[in-house]
């Protein structure tokens, strides 16, 4: 009984948390290309997202911005062409002891990391530099062109390094509680045991982008109920699962993961790929600081007459998968929209389209070749949703 009443006390509990994200840090042992990563799947009220390219004075470099800044002030994770990329998830169970008004600087601080930082040296120093307090609470996930690869839990005075190449399973897990906070304290604890379980069945050195970005960022795993709705027994029985405690779920707005180079390797090739949306309606795009965004993925531009972006088709396809229009509604996804036995759900669309591509992009020899696998890859997901949209209608 006493189990009941705490898993339903859970249930309560959850909606007024849907905020948040899921974050890793990965060393280049542990992925199959010996390039180091970030992951980062984005909780937030702040739906509509975009993809930006800035200068600076290191070259130029990409970030994921908020549609309510235009003006792109604040990065929500990206890299530069220095081969230096950072993400962030909130931390809730530090400055508990001393709440100040100044706060919700992370992403003016990620921005300031890419447009100064090459190495997590250079990182380091920023964080030593800032004035305290510094209005902050986070864990920045950070890579380098040199491997460098590590977690950094950040308060409104201090932080502390953790790094991912002296862990012995190469990677770190964060979701949003810091382990340097009150002990606990913080959420996302279901999210950090389905992140676990995932990351724990895959061997040392096999991680790839595909795994990670159009896989592991859609898992349909509830580690709370204890299943897994991609599997024939739950998905053929299932039209309605509730994901409040899922790694993707309503409040998911867009996925970044972000592959490095490995040392030698020209760090302008370092390459974010995004889901701009829903990850489960919304296809994986590479960017690169070498060429303009796709207008795709850029800021939704005024009038009729301009095509629909992916964030608005993906936005256009989540009132499909979550089709309840009652104060519940961001708990219920509809399952055969994205998965089912015919295997024409959109999710398994674009992860098929995905495949083919991605394996097409490691072939490629330069920047043009490159470029025509990233139109091809838009393209297909375009029409991917807009016929999933039409026919649902």
């Amino acid at each position: 009984m006493k189990r009941i009443v705490t898993l339903f006390a859970l249930l309560l509990w959850l909606p007024l948390t849907s905020w948040g994200c899921t974050t890793a840090v990965i060393s280049g042992k542990f992925t199959k290309s010996g390039r180091p990563m970030i992951w980062k799947v984005r909780d937030t009220s702040e739906y509509d997202n975009h993809i930006r390219r800035f200068s600076s004075p290191l070259g130029h470099y990409i970030g994921l911005i908020n549609d309510s800044d235009p003006e792109g002030t604040q990065i929500w994770g990206g890299h530069n062409s220095s081969g230096f990329a950072i993400m962030n998830s909130a931390s809730v169970n530090v400055n508990l002891d001393n709440p100040i008004d100044f706060k919700d600087q992370e992403g003016v601080i990620m921005k300031m990391a890419l447009e100064q930082c090459v190495t997590l040296a250079d990182f380091e120093e920023l964080l030593e530099n800032l004035e305290r307090p510094m209005g902050l609470a986070a864990h920045f996930g950070v890579i380098d062109a040199q491997g460098g690869a590590a977690f950094y839990e950040v308060n409104n005075y201090t932080w502390t390094k953790f790094d991912a190449n002296e862990d012995e399973s190469g990677y770190l897990l964060r979701t949003n509680y810091s382990y340097t906070g009150v002990i606990g304290k913080g959420y996302g604890y279901v999210r950090k045991t389905t992140a676990e379980a995932l990351f724990q069945e895959i061997p040392m050195g096999t991680l790839t982008v595909e795994m990670l970005g159009s896989q592991l960022s859609r898992t349909l795993r509830h580690t709370l109920l204890g299943m897994d709705y991609s599997q024939p027994d739950f998905y053929t029985a299932h039209n309605y699962i509730n994901t409040d405690d899922m790694i993707t779920r309503f409040a998911t707005s867009s996925m970044i993961l972000t592959e490095g180079v490995a040392p030698g390797e020209d760090p302008e090739e370092t390459t974010s790929w995004v889901h701009i949306g829903q990850p489960f309606v919304s296809p994986l795009i590479p960017v690169w600081t070498w060429d303009e965004v796709p207008l795709a993925l850029q800021l939704p531009k005024e009038g009729s007459d301009n095509p629909p972006t992916l964030a608005q088709l993906a936005k256009l396809a989540k009132r499909e998968l979550y089709p309840i229009r009652t104060v519940e509604e961001q708990r219920y996804l509809y399952l055969p929209f994205i998965y089912n036995k015919q295997k024409s759900g959109v999710m398994q669309k674009l992860q098929l389209m995905e495949h083919v591509n991605i394996s097409a992009l490691a072939k490629s020899n330069g920047h043009a070749e490159k470029k025509q696998v990233q139109s091809r890859m838009i393209q297909k997901g375009k029409e991917i949703l807009e016929q999933a949209i039409s026919t649902s209608r």
